[in-house]
């Protein structure tokens, strides 16, 4: 390890970590922090039923940009793709309250997922800088609890400022510059990984076993495809199927947020104990039983089961996404690898809304269960085909 690493790593105080953390957080609540003025938004620029467009925009804008941002990172370092991302994250989310037409809100929501992206690729690169082996996993699952925990806080928040207003949970989207103070004050500027790149760091990244990065990127995007076909389907299935109430279906979901809080936060111990291949085996098998609740039995003891293995699947899984592709990645690449990753985790967000589109809700919940037990039958022997205890 060079001496400018180990500077790096020893340099970041408990302050530095919180930024990070705030940073985290925005990127889960950028399509959502608008949903409660969703309603009142599609009356206002005359959207109708293509008013959810404006909470998977984002994600559009994270997929089309990722890949670029990921590179300029192995090529400046994160400081400044940070630095500019949240200053845009701040600028472009507030902006939105104030835009003409729904050109324009589109664009701005489509620029407000590319800030997003920066600030989730960069935010990654800093913790695999600071951070090495068990230590790495643990602020990663600190990260995934960050943003479970974001989604459950701006969401009430969003709440009453929609009560005001639909301009006013525009206005949260400012904790982006909050942020940014956080960014200039307590994280150091580490340098681009292919500048202290070494032939034996490269050798020491990138061994000959493991499961290539294509099959983890694939099992992020199923993986983030389970959760929020779960998100996107409930609140039409509680309310317009079992006839809930919408507080109680926002008491249900922060339900989900809170298991996944928790999950998140015990899953190094379970990785330490069965490896990442049980993790995601156990994640997987949660998605799988939890949407198979759904589809079977609509009762209210069922449901909140159910509950509890979706944020039990979130919080197994998450973390070890972009832990996985930080593990495989030399450190010349590793700022792209990270960008696939967010490609593919965000494409699972945005392409959720398609596939709940295209089933009815009972059908749909039978055929993502039957996709969560057929990707928890796979890891187990795809991990044994490539000969690694770990994925």
């Amino acid at each position: 390890m060079s001496e400018q690493k180990m500077l790096n790593k020893k340099s970041l105080s408990k302050f530095g970590v919180a930024a990070i953390l705030l940073m985290s957080s925005l990127t889960v609540m950028v399509g959502t922090a608008v949903t409660p003025a969703v309603a009142e938004l599609g009356r206002v620029y005359n959207l109708g039923n293509y008013a959810s467009w404006l909470i998977t925009t984002p994600a559009l804008g994270v997929v089309l940009t990722t890949i670029l941002l990921g590179r300029i990172i192995d090529k400046k370092g994160p400081y400044w793709v940070a630095f500019i991302g949240l200053l845009c994250y701040g600028a472009f989310g507030v902006a939105g309250a104030y835009m003409p037409n729904v050109v324009t809100l589109l664009l701005d929501r489509v620029l407000l997922g590319a800030a997003t992206a920066a600030i989730m690729n960069a935010s990654v690169t800093f913790i695999s800088a600071f951070f090495q082996g068990e230590k790495q996993l643990k602020i990663l699952a600190l990260q995934s609890m960050a943003m479970e925990c974001g989604g459950v806080i701006y969401l009430s928040v969003s709440g009453m400022l929609a009560d005001i207003s639909w301009r006013c949970p525009f206005y949260i989207y400012g904790l982006g510059f909050l942020a940014f103070l956080g960014l200039a004050l307590f994280i150091t500027k580490t340098p681009a990984s292919s500048a202290d790149s070494s032939p034996r760091d490269e050798t020491a990244q990138t061994g000959p076993n493991g499961v290539p990065i294509p099959l983890v990127l694939l099992i992020s995007f199923l993986g983030m495809l389970m959760f929020f076909t779960a998100m996107v389907a409930l609140p039409l299935y509680l309310q317009n199927e079992l006839g809930y109430s919408p507080s109680f279906t926002g008491y249900y979901l922060a339900s989900i947020d809170v298991v996944s809080v928790l999950a998140a936060g015990f899953s190094p111990q379970i990785v330490k104990r069965v490896k990442e291949k049980g993790c995601l085996t156990i994640a997987f098998c949660s998605y799988a039983a939890a949407f198979l609740l759904y589809f079977l039995i609509g009762k209210s003891f069922a449901l909140w089961i159910a509950a509890v293995f979706v944020g039990i699947g979130f919080g197994f899984s998450t973390p070890l996404y972009n832990n996985l592709i930080i593990n495989k990645s030399a450190p010349a690449n590793k700022g792209l690898h990270i960008s696939f990753c967010t490609m593919a985790m965000f494409a699972g967000q945005f392409l959720s809304a398609l596939l709940v589109s295209a089933f009815a809700a009972q059908k749909l919940f039978l055929v993502a269960s039957l996709l969560g037990f057929a990707v928890m039958a796979c890891i187990l022997p795809v991990a044994k085909k490539y000969g690694v205890r770990k994925i």
